[in-house]
């Protein structure tokens, strides 16, 4: 072998372990950002939750207090006017 060849040789080595090492420092930092965003999303998910349980909560406290007068002075007081709800009327 050649010494031309032996330092070509050498250099595309060289290339090499620095791309890999290169390519383990990417692998570890998108894992740190996936657990990030996996951080994320469950927080995401809990305020969802946590809105689907208040609609749903609204949404009985307005079915007690139509035979609930305090239940209907609880939410007028709180800033919220619960429309009566049309009855169904039959269809002629």
């Amino acid at each position: 072998m050649r010494r031309w060849q032996f330092l070509l040789l050498l250099v595309l080595g060289i290339v090499c372990i620095c791309l890999s090492v290169v390519a383990i420092l990417f692998a570890r930092q998108n894992q740190k950002l996936q657990s990030e965003i996996q951080l994320q999303q469950a927080t995401i998910n809990k305020g969802a939750l946590s809105q689907q349980v208040g609609a749903n909560l609204l949404r009985e406290m307005v079915a007690v207090a139509e035979s609930d007068e305090r239940m209907r002075d609880l939410l007028k007081n709180n800033g919220y006017n619960p429309a009566p709800q049309a009855t169904a009327s039959p269809s002629p």
